[in-house]
């Protein structure tokens, strides 16, 4: 299910959070293991795109970055 596809729902800070980091945890295993013995060369740039990813996400539902 994609971000446009959940229905809008109440979710408190602390919740949002955690999906994401749920959601960013499932990510690297998979990634991790899709690339297996090559992840250590690919392990740094593919996580950069993976937090860029999820802040896009969280300003997507309205969150600001910290000052």
């Amino acid at each position: 299910m994609t971000v446009k596809q959940r229905m809008p729902s109440v979710e408190s800070p602390e919740q949002i959070l955690a999906a994401a980091e749920a959601w960013l945890q499932r990510q690297r295993a998979v990634l991790a293991e899709r690339h297996r013995s090559a992840w250590p060369q690919h392990r740094v740039w593919i996580e950069e795109n993976l937090l860029e990813e999820v802040r896009q996400r969280l300003l997507a539902r309205g969150w600001r970055p910290r000052p």
